[in-house]
């Protein structure tokens, strides 16, 4: 009995797959059919309309970008129009500190997130070369951070040399008697 149910079952897919394989194969012949027609056969009213759509666009051209300019210059008195009121309002006064006294920047004061303060094993000669070079302050922080890692790896290191030969032994002794104490 169920048999005649498979049997409808794929014979309803392969219909619904093979409309599917038909619609893209119509869809990509025509395609290719016409994208050769374009070139193949190209008449007099053809070469008409594409000779007066450039022409057309190389006269209409300057216009177009006049335009443009023109909305784009309108926009532009408008914002400059708005900070100008903005500024009145405000009574011309300016902010008593600036944003790039609150990022640290060259007038000082400001402190960047995770600034961290000079400690004691801070190299001390590469600091003048940062701020008159203008690189970021932040990068003093990456010294700072690269240079306590390296200290510590070098710490690490030093305790792991410091095991004796017999301490490496013995944790690496797998010897019976051992086996036999922890199972008592």
């Amino acid at each position: 009995m169920s048999s005649p149910d498979v049997s409808v079952a794929t014979e309803a897919l392969k219909d619904f797959f093979g409309q599917i394989y038909t619609f893209f194969e119509t869809i990509i012949v025509r395609f290719f059919r016409n994208l050769y027609n374009s070139f193949a056969h190209v008449g007099f009213n053809r070469w008409t309309k594409v000779t007066l759509s450039v022409v057309g666009y190389i006269l209409l051209r300057p216009y177009i970008e006049a335009w443009f300019k023109k909305m784009s210059e309108r926009d532009r008195r408008k914002m400059e129009e708005k900070e100008k009121a903005k500024r009145e309002a405000q009574g011309g006064k300016k902010a008593k500190v600036s944003a790039n006294t609150l990022r640290g920047g060259s007038s000082g004061g400001g402190k960047v997130l995770g600034e961290v303060e000079n400690t004691d094993d801070e190299i001390e000669d590469g600091e003048d070369f940062a701020t008159a070079s203008g690189v970021p302050e932040w990068t003093k922080n990456a010294k700072k951070r690269q240079k306590k890692y390296m200290k510590s790896l070098k710490e690490a290191e030093a305790n792991a040399n410091k095991l004796s030969q017999d301490q490496i032994m013995e944790l690496l002794d797998w010897s019976d008697s051992e086996n036999e104490k922890k199972e008592a």
